[in-house]
C-alpha cells in the first residue's frame, strides 16, 4: 500500500455533523477501498449514508429515497402506506423530533467550503399563520404531526430551498451567481449502493444491462473467478421478467450452468464486481461487505475490490462486522502496494464519534498476527 494510486478521490476524508445519529465525526483519510469497523449502533452505515447523500448534492431526490429506503414515513397511523404518506425530513438531522440540531454538514475538510454540502432544517409550519396551518391541515389529511418544511440546500455558492409537504414536494431555487438552481449549478457524482438486499439476480441483471458486450464485462467476470475452483468464460442473463436468471460458461463445460448453482458467494461476488464496474468515476457504497463470502475467500474477495476499484477509478466504502473481513481487507491492502487501502474503526467518543485509522505498519500487524481491531 502506497501513494502510487495517484488518480483523486472525490473523498480524500470525510467530516459529518448533525446528521442522524451522528453529532460530529471526522475521519482524516479515505482510501480508494475504505473498510468501516466498529460495534452495533456506532454509525457505519449512517456514514455510508453521509457519503451517498453527499455524492448526490442533496436534491430532493437522494433525500426522498433514503428515507423511503429506511421507511421514515409519516403515516395516517393505519399501517398502510399510500401516495398521501409524507416522508419524515427530520429524521436525518441529529436528534429526530428533540430539534437538537437544524443543520447537516458534510464534505471533506480543506481550505474552502466549495465541496461541503450543508442542510438546513427549517419548520414552516410554525410560522404559518392560523388560516395556512388550517388548509395544510385538511390537505395532510390527519396526519399526526405537521409534515411541512424546508430544507435548504446549500453546496459551496449555490443554494436551494426543498419545501415537503404532506404529499407534495416543491423547489424554489435560487444562487448567487445564477438563476438557474442548485442542480443546475452541481453536478453529482455516479454512486452504486450495494446491502445483503442487493445481491440477487434482479440487482445482478440490472448492473449487468449497463455494461453487457463492453470491455468492461471482462472485469465482472474476473470478480467471479476469484472463489471459482474453474475458471468462467461467459456470462450471460437469459429469460424475461421475473423469469430472468444468469448462466455461466465454465471453462472445460459444454453448456452453461446457472450462476446460482455455484453458490451464494458466486452472486454476492458477481453483484459487488457488476456494481464496481456500474460505479466507473463514482463510488460504490457496500453495507456488510462480508455477507455470502466465506472466510476463507476474504483476503480474495477484498484483491479483487482493490483492484477493480482502482482499474475503474471507484472508491469504494464499506462496513463490516466480520474479523475474518477485516483480516482480509488487511492482508489485500498490505499485498497490493498501488491501491491505497484504509481501515477505520468508528467509536463512540465524550460528545461525538471518533474514527481511528490504522496505516500501513498497523494493518500489516493485523494481518500478520489477527490483532482485534472490531
Amino acid at each position: 500500500m502506497s501513494n502510487s494510486d495517484s488518480s483523486p478521490l472525490h473523498l480524500p476524508n470525510l467530516s459529518i455533523e448533525g446528521f442522524r445519529g451522528i453529532k460530529r465525526l471526522w475521519l482524516p483519510k479515505l482510501g480508494r477501498a475504505t473498510l468501516l469497523t466498529g460495534r452495533n449502533g456506532v454509525g457505519k452505515t449512517t456514514v455510508l449514508e453521509a457519503a451517498r447523500i453527499w455524492a448526490a448534492r442533496g436534491t430532493s431526490d437522494s433525500i426522498g429515497s433514503l428515507l423511503l429506503d429506511r421507511e421514515e414515513i409519516v403515516s395516517k397511523g393505519n399501517g398502510q402506506i399510500d401516495q398521501t404518506d409524507g416522508l419524515f425530513v427530520k429524521a436525518l438531522f441529529w436528534g429526530r423530533n428533540s430539534h437538537k440540531s437544524d443543520k447537516i454538514l458534510i464534505g471533506p475538510k480543506g481550505s474552502d467550503d466549495t465541496e461541503l454540502l450543508k442542510l438546513t432544517y427549517i419548520d414552516s409550519y410554525s410560522k404559518t399563520n392560523i388560516a395556512d396551518r388550517l388548509k395544510m391541515k385538511k390537505i395532510a389529511k390527519g396526519f399526526p404531526i405537521p409534515q411541512h418544511v424546508t430544507v435548504e440546500r446549500k453546496f459551496g455558492r449555490a443554494k436551494e430551498s426543498i419545501m415537503w409537504t404532506s404529499s407534495t414536494l416543491d423547489r424554489a431555487s435560487a444562487g448567487p451567481d445564477s438563476d438557474l438552481g442548485l442542480d443546475s449549478m452541481v453536478e453529482d457524482i455516479n454512486f452504486t449502493w450495494l446491502d445483503p438486499g442487493l445481491s440477487g439476480t434482479r440487482a445482478i441483471v440490472g448492473f449487468w444491462t449497463k455494461f453487457a458486450l463492453t470491455p468492461t464485462e471482462s472485469r465482472a467476470v474476473d470478480a467471479l473467478n476469484v472463489v471459482t475452483t474453474e475458471k468462467i468464460e461467459r456470462i450471460a442473463v437469459v429469460g424475461e421478467g421475473n423469469a430472468q436468471k444468469i448462466i455461466v460458461k465454465m471453462e472445460h463445460a459444454d453448456t452453461p450452468v446457472p450462476l446460482k448453482s455455484l453458490g451464494d458467494g458466486a452472486t454476492r461476488l458477481l453483484a459487488v464486481g457488476s456494481a464496481i464496474s456500474c460505479s466507473q468515476g463514482g463510488f460504490l457504497f457496500i453495507d456488510e461487505a462480508e455477507i455470502g463470502i466465506h472466510y476463507t475467500a476474504q483476503s480474495s474477495f477484498w484483491k479483487m475490490v482493490l483492484q477493480a476499484a482502482y482499474d475503474n477509478d471507484v472508491q469504494v466504502i464499506a462496513t463490516t462486522h466480520s474479523f475474518d473481513c477485516v483480516k482480509g481487507f488487511a492482508e489485500a491492502a498490505v499485498e497490493n502496494k498501488t491501491v491505497d487501502g484504509i481501515l477505520v474503526r468508528i467509536e463512540e467518543g465524550d460528545d461525538s464519534q471518533k474514527a481511528i485509522t490504522f496505516d500501513e505498519s498497523e494493518l500489516e500487524v493485523v494481518a500478520s498476527r489477527g490483532i482485534e481491531v472490531r
